[in-house]
């Protein structure tokens, strides 16, 4: 068996090569511009990254057989530019990470941390209200029930949250006694929003989600209602959001994910609006956990090694 060339960023080179046991060589992609990167891509067998861009694959038709994505979504990959008959994987395990975060933004809009914390620290022990609240009770609506959907309804109900979800495909989730929350389609998207207290987007961007909440659903929530982004930035359309948020028409948000991403090394606002500027926004990058990317990494070294065996491979998406 030759070797498997297999290419990925530098920062799992390492894991990569002690856990693919088949036949293999790991390389890092260059620092430098597509065309230093189309070089090597044009060369492997597996590519091991969330981004392929098509000015990275050869009009020859060169190129990996496999794109192992690093993470679910596969909106960095360009699937229309790839070889004929290259196969493309994702993989999961982010899901208890991204619910953590996505309480961790709950909690934090719902007691008014960083109001509590900034009074304080002016001798302020009762800035705003006398008592706090507690979760339990308030409504969380969640959109999308994939993996990171059912965790989150899981931990509503850990919280004594009252919890229902929205998704894309609502006959398949009926189908399972186990969901852990009633289970609608997304077409009952308005008609849920007035009794939110908290929304939480968990879908993918795709042409069918972009823009799913903009002005008009954001007219429909709860002017004390928050909403929280751990899916994709662009199934909020920003500039309403943006809106909603400065006229206080919500009472606020927790940003995970974004409008506009840097490359590495380069510092950027998440947004094209002045989002940084509001009072009544959380704002925190995209980032996984140290779990998280420990199981992934482990996993598409296993899958690494099914191609390698010619065995069937695990979240292939395409074809």
């Amino acid at each position: 068996m030759s070797a498997l060339k297999v290419v990925t960023i530098a920062d799992y080179v390492s894991a990569l090569d002690r856990g693919i046991t088949a036949p293999h060589a790991v390389a890092a992609l260059p620092k430098g511009g597509d065309p230093d990167i189309a070089r090597v891509v044009s060369e492997c067998d597996v590519l091991v990254s969330a981004t392929c861009k098509a000015s990275w694959l050869s009009p020859s038709g060169r190129g990996p057989r496999l794109v192992q994505s690093t993470g679910a979504g596969l909106d960095g990959i360009d699937i229309a530019a790839l070889p004929a008959g290259c196969r493309v994987c994702n993989v999961y395990g982010h899901e208890r990470g991204v619910a953590e975060q996505a309480f961790l933004h709950i909690l934090a809009l719902h007691k008014g941390l960083f109001a509590l914390d900034s009074a304080l620290r002016r001798g302020n022990w009762t800035p705003q209200r006398k008592y706090l609240t507690e979760l339990r009770g308030r409504r969380l609506l969640i959109l999308g029930m994939g993996h990171i959907g059912a965790e989150l309804a899981r931990w509503g109900r850990f919280f004594l949250m009252e919890v229902e979800a929205l998704t894309r495909t609502p006959g398949k989730a009926r189908a399972q006694p186990e969901a852990p929350c009633p289970v609608r389609g997304l077409g009952e998207l308005r008609s849920r929003l007035p009794h939110a207290d908290f929304v939480v987007v968990a879908i993918p961007a795709t042409p069918q989600t972009t823009d799913l909440i903009g002005e008009a659903e954001l007219a429909l929530m709860k002017p004390s209602a928050f909403i929280v982004n751990v899916g994709r930035g662009p199934v909020i359309n920003e500039a309403a959001l943006f809106q909603a948020l400065r006229s206080k028409r919500i009472a606020g948000a927790g940003l995970d994910v974004w409008y506009q991403y840097p490359v590495p090394g380069q510092d950027l606002l998440p947004a094209h609006l002045p989002f940084h500027e509001l009072d009544n926004v959380i704002m925190t990058p995209h980032k996984p956990t140290e779990e998280t990317m420990s199981f992934r990494l482990a996993e598409i070294a296993k899958n690494v090694d099914r191609f390698a065996r010619g065995e069937p491979l695990e979240n292939q998406v395409v074809p």
